[in-house]
């Protein structure tokens, strides 16, 4: 079973039952639009007033911008899981959303 992160954004293919690749080749899960909507999110990182810039730039300089922009989209949609399991069945409720956007 899938997490709903590794659903959303491009991952680390693994090879074995305990270890990642580091810089192996990226699997592709999920819906295409879902992927490009956050990866397009993790982008907006590069900009130097983004909250996520300093991760973004530390990731970037190891690794390359594209993996940079992947590691921040993970970071996004993570959060998401998390508001929106916090939210249970009123995560889609006008109360829930407009509380959100407070």
């Amino acid at each position: 079973m899938h997490t709903p992160t590794a659903m959303a954004v491009a991952t680390d293919a693994v090879h074995s039952a305990w270890e990642a690749t580091a810089l192996g080749p990226l699997s592709r899960q999920g819906p295409p639009v879902l992927r490009w909507c956050a990866y397009e999110a993790g982008k907006t990182h590069a900009h130097t007033t983004a909250p996520g810039h300093p991760y973004y730039t530390a990731v970037k300089d190891r690794t390359g911008g594209k993996r940079a922009a992947l590691a921040e989209a993970r970071k996004i949609v993570r959060r998401a899981c998390h508001i929106l399991t916090e939210l249970g069945d009123d995560a889609f409720t006008r109360t829930a959303v407009t509380s959100l956007m407070r």
